[in-house]
This record gives C-alpha cells, sequence and structure tokens, in this order.
C-alpha cells in the first residue's frame, strides 16, 4: 500500500519565521512547510521498486516502476520488470499504482497531505531519531480514510523536515485486507523531503499476512530554488 499512498502523505520543509518549540508554533510550521513543498515542487522522477509476500504464496511478487511526478498533471508510472504470482502482481501492486496516480493530483492530493486541515496535530515530544533532534507530533485524521493515518510523525526540529511517520489508516484499503502498520521514512532531497522506504503489514483470515516494502530510488528533482 501505500499510504497513503504513496504519494501521498507525504513531507515538509524548512520555514524558519515559524520554527518553534510551542505546540502551536509546530502546527502552524508543519502548515507552512507543507504550503511551501506544494508550490515550490514543481517536479521529480524516481525508480520505485516494490516487494510484496504474502503466507499464501511460495515466492514474493516484485515490480520496479519508473514515476514521473508533474505539479498539476500528477504522476504517471511507466513499468520497467516485474515477477512472481501474477495475483499480486494484479490485485495489489497493480490496483497501488492505479491508485497513486489518481491520489498524485487535485482536490484528492490535498486531501491527504499532512496538514492541520486533514490532521489534528499534537505535539507530544522530542526524540533523537538517526542522530536528528526531532518534535514527535501525534496525528489523529479529522475523517475516516484509508490514506491518513492515524498514529505519529518525526520532524526534524531544526529544519522542519518531515523524517518519519508511522500509523494505522482509519479505513481499509482497497488493494490490502484490513487496516495494516505503516511506517515511511523519508530522505532530504535538494531541500525537499520525499519518500526513502515504505513498510506495510496487513493480516487477515482469508488472505492470511501480507508484507509490502516501496523501496525509492534516483531521484531528479525539479523545483523552483534547487538546481
Amino acid at each position: 500500500m501505500l499510504v497513503p499512498s504513496s504519494a501521498s502523505l507525504l513531507a515538509c520543509l524548512l520555514i524558519p519565521a515559524f520554527a518553534s518549540t510551542s505546540p502551536d508554533g509546530v502546527v502552524q510550521a508543519i502548515d507552512k512547510a507543507q504550503q511551501d513543498r506544494e508550490e515550490r515542487l514543481n517536479g521529480y522522477t524516481v525508480t520505485e521498486h516494490y516487494t510484496i509476500r504474502n503466507s499464501r504464496f511460495a515466492a514474493p511478487a516484485e515490480m520496479t516502476v519508473s514515476i514521473t511526478y508533474v505539479k498539476g498533471a500528477g504522476k504517471k508510472y511507466h513499468v520497467i520488470s516485474r515477477s512472481g504470482p501474477s495475483f499480486l502482481q494484479t490485485h495489489v501492486l497493480d490496483r497501488l499504482l492505479s491508485e497513486q496516480e489518481q491520489l498524485s493530483r487535485g482536490e484528492k492530493r490535498a486531501k491527504i497531505l499532512v496538514t492541520s486541515a486533514n490532521y489534528q496535530i499534537k505535539l507530544i515530544g522530542k526524540e533523537n531519531l538517526n542522530g536528528r533532534l526531532c518534535d514527535v507530533v501525534e496525528l489523529n485524521p479529522r475523517t475516516k480514510s484509508p490514506h491518513l493515518l492515524k498514529g505519529k510523525a518525526w520532524v526534524d526540529s531544526a529544519s522542519q523536515l518531515l523524517l518519519r511517520i508511522e500509523g494505522k489508516p482509519t479505513a481499509s484499503l482497497s488493494f490490502l485486507a484490513g487496516r495494516p502498520s505503516v511506517v515511511r521514512d523519508y530522505a532530504e532531497v535538494d531541500g525537499f523531503s520525499l519518500a526513502e522506504k515504505s513498510h506495510a503489514v496487513s493480516e487477515s483470515f482469508l488472505l492470511g499476512k501480507t508484507d509490502l516494502t516501496i523501496e525509492y530510488t534516483g531521484y531528479r528533482v525539479n523545483g523552483s530554488g534547487t538546481n
């Protein structure tokens, strides 16, 4: 899955005037950073590698995809290679790609951003994550959605870059049974926080355990203020 589509729950930037350790300051910084990101990120290309394992199948299904995102137009994908059970390819991976494409543009995109319009955001503490001091915030979706996570996010206290988000969607996904546990890590690329790795695990009586991993490599970013 991805969450939030993948494309979907995506990242925050440095806005010094809003950087604050106060609860209200952190929420304002997240909102302003997301607004700035949407304005400045004109597009990017990335290679995504999907691996899905299910307890009902002996072998995993894998897919490598080239993604092109253009502001306003959304995502387009091209499948480079695929292998493994056709059921997992068709019923999970192909549906996931189609859904991410739809969620990457217009009003649907706006409704999955990590902002106070979509979430009740509450500062709950500070933690070190991979050597970086972070503000940890609690996320509670304002509406039930398969693309909004109830959980936590880690935001770099100095730069306001989103480093990690984890939780469960508040409604079932169309391509995975139940509500999976999701962890997504982000990397800084040309001043933008972009997905680096996503991991989702779900389990149901009929389909058993499903483990989905997405790895993102080779970003080329087109953004104002970047090369």
